[in-house]
């Protein structure tokens, strides 16, 4: 098998030698394109590109169009797009795009011909405003956005007086969310009637939830996903507002009239059920499809899909049958041209997919279309089902457009990525991990990969836990940035275990109560295999590294002997003690991972504790906690990292009091690299010492990671 693989290795490669490697200021500074937007008649679309410069500090960016031909090029429409937000085509007409310009405190929104380029101010909102959506009728051009809502139901407004202190008082959980702490204000739908040549304002701008004591769209990753539009009402999805949203994910589906916002209604989907996402109004606005969660309190429930009847009371069906299809959706749409016709999109695999659906035939099961790599986002291209628009990305390939044509079952390049490398760089493998259960995982090599020579691996170990490392483009935690900015490159392994996502419901489900054994066993399990199957993995040169869940099992890790395996480990917004898990904001999520509340299964939260094993820490170790970090708090990097300094092991702390559970301004990510590579760099480095700490000179880390696995089960279970 070994020989195989190299020869295989060695074809692969024998063309790819001389690629550039791509460093982590070239991934930040790169452009970074939005999703590609069709305009109604199919033969346009738009889309914007910004990039950072760390020489002028700044943002830059263009809005562009590019024709839906072969052979097209893009075309530059607005040049200084740096403050262009969401867009949507105007409806009206096939050559007006509506933006919102988020420039200063009032956002306005402005109108651009893609044509001659003309732009015009069309309304100046009275506070800050985001995602767009239109809707064009007889009536005129709908305009829908969110804002904060103040108690009285009006857009926040900039110049609203402060307060003579800044106390916040609260009497029930849930009193921080994400990154920011609850005040009065909440998230609300707003919205205006434009005339169809965008030159009157028809009906003013209307706060659509005010008086109802619902939210929307769902924090604290407000989406457009959550409204949808039709020409006398629309859709949207709120949290369950009778259940506390700090031990609940229940939320509702509520249709309004524009014109009549007293009373909410009956929510489609009032049944106990947990999560609900993506609410889509049919063509003739009749049905609506959403995706559903069957059980409240786990926010990684599998996503079923819903159409609800609105013309027999908004009586709801099941279309994708649970089990019989266990992938779970994560958006989906209708087909302009049928009432019977979805389009969903989501994970399979460690990529995103797409799948149709008839739902004119029941029991017909989601079909999965011919893609590659990842695709992000989907759009019908004309009037018709024949062809959808694509912007998708890879491990190795940032934002490109695709046509997919159904008659040929296969899709056309329309755009490349501004950022490539090889498609030899990523690999797939396979191996059998805990309960006898197949295990998927990438493999990313570094520039220049010889399999003749040997290379430091770098271990990385996604969050969530209710995740995965798909096959697509990341700012953040890129896996090609990390093979070529080793001491000799690394060779990159993402292993997704037990409780992953893309893989089935039963897989992503058996994480729960078992944090630190199913997938920790499928980690040893998956180094192993590495190791006995990649002979240019240098052993001796092995560090591994996690964000948030990943930084739980880093912390894990460190205390086991597996731990001594590697030469160094970094944690980014980790876990240090479950009990402290209960500091969180969203209870219901420890609560369904720990088996209930701390009260009422305060074992369970002990079950798996790193904090257990911190008398085991020996290994090099790097911590990245934030500030603003609701979800982990920072007490968790400040713990551990006082820990290992109390210890004597070799250890830093990178603190960012501006970020939150991740890192996202450019140059805190620069900072953010910088550290971190140079740590780890020092410790898997070839001159750096073979002696691993606290696991003596006589044993080598495959003789340690043998044992590891030998004894898994037992150091686990026992």
């Amino acid at each position: 098998m070994k020989t195989l693989l190299r020869s295989a290795l060695l074809a692969c490669f024998s063309s790819a030698l001389l690629v550039s490697a791509i460093s982590y200021d070239d991934v930040i500074q790169a452009p970074r394109r939005s999703e590609a937007v069709p305009n109604k008649s199919g033969t346009l679309a738009v889309y914007t590109e910004t990039s950072y410069s760390f020489s002028t500090r700044a943002w830059s960016g263009a809005l562009k169009t590019i024709a839906l031909e072969a052979g097209a090029e893009p075309k530059t429409v607005i040049a200084d797009a740096a403050d262009v937000g969401d867009l949507a085509w105007a409806g009206s007409d096939d050559a007006t795009v509506l933006y919102l310009n988020t420039s200063g405190e009032y956002t306005a929104l402005w109108s651009v011909d893609v044509g001659s380029g003309a732009k015009a101010k069309i309304y100046e909102f009275p506070g800050s405003v985001s995602l767009l959506k239109t809707h064009a009728s007889a009536a005129g051009v709908r305009v829908v956005t969110s804002g904060w809502a103040t108690p009285a139901g009006e857009l926040l407004s900039p110049d609203a007086p402060a307060k003579e202190d800044t106390g916040l008082l609260y009497d029930s959980t849930f009193v921080r969310h994400w990154d920011y702490w609850l005040s009065e204000n909440r998230k609300s739908v707003f919205g205006l009637l434009l005339s169809a040549d965008l030159k009157t304002v028809k009906e003013p701008l209307t706060n659509y939830l005010k008086g109802l004591g619902i939210e929307s769209p769902i924090m604290p990753f407000p989406s457009a996903s959550d409204f949808d539009l039709a020409a006398d009402k629309l859709v949207v999805n709120a949290k369950a507002p009778e259940l506390s949203p700090a031990n609940n994910t229940a939320t509702y589906f509520y249709v309004l009239k524009y014109t009549d916002t007293n009373e909410p209604g009956k929510p489609l989907n009032k049944a106990g059920l947990g999560a609900c996402s993506s609410p889509v109004f049919s063509p003739d606005a009749t049905k609506i499809a959403g995706l559903v969660m069957l059980e409240n309190g786990y926010e990684s429930d599998q996503n079923i899909v819903y159409v609800y009847d609105l013309n027999d009371g908004g009586a709801g069906k099941n279309v994708t049958y649970g089990r019989a299809f266990d992938r779970s959706p994560g958006a989906v749409m209708w087909a302009p041209d049928r009432e019977d016709y979805l389009v969903l999109v989501g994970e399979d695999v460690g990529k995103e997919v797409v799948w149709t659906l008839d739902i004119s035939t029941p029991g017909l099961l989601p079909q999965k279309l011919s893609t590659t790599h990842s695709v992000s986002s989907v759009a019908f291209i004309g009037s018709s089902t024949a062809k959808l628009l694509l912007s998708s990305s890879a491990i190795v390939k940032s934002t490109y457009f695709e046509i997919y044509d159904h008659a040929t079952d296969s899709a056309t390049l329309l755009l490349d990525a501004p950022t490539t490398l090889p498609e030899s760089r990523v690999g797939e493998f396979w191996f059998t991990g805990s309960r006898e259960v197949k295990v998927h995982g990438f493999i990313v090599y570094p520039e220049n990969f010889d399999p003749k020579k040997k290379y430091p691996l770098a271990f990385l170990i996604h969050g969530g836990p209710q995740s995965a490392w798909t096959d697509s483009w990341s700012t953040r935690w890129n896996p090609a940035v990390w093979a070529d900015n080793g001491p000799d490159g690394y060779v990159v392994v993402t292993i997704n275990p037990t409780g992953s996502t893309s893989y089935g419901k039963e897989f992503t489900d058996k994480i729960q109560n078992n944090w630190g054994s199913y997938p920790y066993i499928d980690l040893v399990l998956g180094l192993e295999y590495c190791y006995k199957s990649f002979e240019f993995i240098d052993t001796e040169r092995m560090i591994a590294a996690g964000a948030s869940y990943g930084g739980y099992m880093i912390n894990w890790i460190q205390g086991s002997a597996l731990g001594r395996v590697f030469k160094a480990l970094v944690t980014h917004d980790g876990v240090f003690s479950t009990l402290n898990q209960y500091g969180s904001e969203e209870l219901y999520f420890p609560a369904h991972d720990f088996g209930g509340s701390f009260v009422e299964n305060t074992r369970g939260y002990y079950k798996f504790n790193p904090m257990n094993r911190m008398y085991h820490w020996a290994t090099p170790h790097f911590i990245v906690h934030n500030a603003l970090d609701y979800r982990l708090p920072e007490s968790e990097g400040l713990l551990a990292f006082n820990v290992l300094q109390e210890l004597g092991v070799p250890s830093k702390l990178l603190h960012f009091p501006d970020e939150n559970h991740w890192v996202l301004k450019p140059d805190n990510s620069r900072r953010w690299h910088k550290e971190i590579f140079e740590f780890i760099n020092t410790y898997s480095s070839a001159s750096a010492s073979t002696k691993r700490s606290g696991a003596g000179e006589t044993k080598t880390a495959a003789q340690i990671l043998e044992e590891v696995v030998d004894n898994v089960e037992r150091e686990i279970f026992f």
